[in-house]
Order: C-alpha cells, then structure tokens, then sequence
C-alpha cells in the first residue's frame, strides 16, 4: 500500500520564497545582495522587457533575460525546458551570482517570469533565492525609488548541482500523475479549452488554480496565507495528501502555485513543458471544461 504525503502547512518562524517591498528596500545595497528584473511577456510574441528596464527598474537590479538564460536555447519558447548544468553554469557566471549571495527576482506580470527563474535557480542547487510579494507594480504603489542606472556585474562563481526532485519531465509524470494532485496554473481560459480545437483544454483529473486568481489583480499582492488556504481547501481535494505536481502551459504560470505553496512551507514539483509537451502526441488524452 502507497502511504499518503501529507503536505502540512508549516506555522512559525521559515524563510518564505516572497519578500516584502518594504524588507527588499532595507536590504537594498548590501554585500551580497543581488536584485533581478525578469519583465517579459508571452502570448504571441514572447520576449524579454529589457527596454522597459532601461526606462526604469528598482535600483541595483540587473536584468535577467528569461528567453537567453536557464532555457533551452534554439527552441519554442512554449516547448523548452529548463537548460543543461553547463548552460545554467553559464547563466550564474554571466549574472555574477556567487554560493553566498541572497538573490532576490521581480516582474510585473504576477510573478510568472520571477517565479519560472526562481524554481530553475533552486533546480540547480541555488537555494537562496526570493522573489518579490507584488513585483514592480506594488513597489511603485508604494512610492519607492526607481532607478536608470545599469549596474557593473563581475563574473559569479556558483557551481549549479541538480535537485531532482523538484523537476518531473514527461517521462516520470506519466507515471507519477496518477498518484500526485496535479495543479494546472493556466488562467481558466486557456484550462476549459476551445470547442472548436480539441487538441486544447487540460491534462486529465488536473485542478484548475488560475495563477490570476492566487494573486491580487490590483494590488499585485500574494494573498494572504489563510486566503491561500481556503482557495485550496475549496479547489484542490486532495492538495493535503498526495504529492503535488505544479503545470500549466509551458510551465511558468504554474510556479506562482508553487510560490504560494511554498509561502505555506508546501514544496511542490513543476511538470517542465507542462500542457505544451502533453498535448504533442495525438494518443495521449486532452480534457475540455465549458
């Protein structure tokens, strides 16, 4: 008999994966702090916002441009997966990130492209890493600076080492899914699917947790944890008892799931390539929700 996980949500004192606008502005310019501005956009045409960071970004932030680093390169963006040790070695060293610095990441577009690169940091060994409750939208809200000034970067030493357990290819989830709660970040549009397009929809027996519903469209906040709870509590059966896999459509708005998870001290693992890879062979079954 499989004994049942049970994900217990963790009371106290534990370094959540989102920092406050208030507690990143006090840190801001310490050693070994080191702030990355991840704006980028999908639908369409995907890309980076690095334009939009030189306009203007939170001081000492560095642009980390999520189309160029801890992605396959050469390939669609909604198809690539998380890139190779020696890629990923690259990126550390490119963006001057060494074993002991604190790295902190926003976006402005709910989390999605911090969240994606705070998962793959911590996929390759890098544990300290958070991303910012609220992005730039909340911290210009709150009147705090914004800066023009492109900062140096010297070459970062960090030597990546994989967490296994915290990726599940294809390979394993068509194995693992039928004992995991399996999440599916997507908004509920893209979840339900197109009548006229079966090949659209979800993954069988996946729970719909909209990515823009964890979040506050206004504010660009989190909720707030007992919030966080009852929406999984309403939504998710079986999220307290069975290993949860996070998905979505390419899997980037499926980590703001898991950063909500892991603000309870739930850790949960990304289906990397998610619904884009699941859907490519014809046999393997879609769902539609109207």
């Amino acid at each position: 008999m499989t004994q049942k996980k049970s994900n217990t949500v963790k009371e106290g004192n534990f370094l959540s994966p989102l920092i406050s606008a208030k507690e990143l502005n006090d840190i801001l310019g310490t050693a070994n702090v080191k702030v990355f501005d991840v704006r980028g956009t999908w639908g369409d045409n995907p890309r980076s916002l690095y334009n939009d960071y030189k306009e203007g970004h939170i001081p000492t932030s560095t642009f980390l441009d999520w189309r160029k680093e801890f992605i396959e390169q050469d390939i669609a963006p909604n198809l690539a997966q998380v890139a190779s040790f020696e890629e990923v070695k690259q990126s550390f060293k490119n963006l001057g990130i060494n074993k002991g610095d604190t790295v902190i990441l926003y976006d402005d577009d709910y989390h999605m492209f911090a969240g994606r690169i705070w998962w793959a940091m911590q996929y390759w060994g890098f544990d300290n890493v958070r991303v910012l409750n609220g992005g730039l939208k909340y911290w210009q809200s709150q009147d705090l600076p914004i800066s023009q000034e492109i900062p140096e970067i010297s070459i970062g030493t960090f030597e990546p080492m994989c967490q296994e357990h915290l990726r599940i290819p294809l390979e394993d989830f068509l194995i693992k899914k039928h004992n995991a709660c399996v999440l599916d970040g997507r908004g509920i549009v893209g979840y339900n699917g197109k009548p006229e397009d079966p090949r659209t929809g979800h993954i069988p027996g996946a729970n719909s947790v909209p990515y823009n519903v964890i979040v506050d469209k206004k504010t660009g906040l989190f909720l707030e944890k007992e919030a966080i709870i009852t929406l999984f509590d309403d939504t998710v059966p079986n999220w307290r008892t069975q290993k949860i896999i996070s998905s979505c459509g390419a899997g980037y708005s499926g980590t703001v799931a898991m950063l909500a998870l892991a603000s309870l001290g739930i850790q949960s693992s990304l289906f990397d390539g998610s619904f884009s890879i699941w859907k490519l062979d014809p046999n393997r079954p879609v769902e539609q929700s109207f």
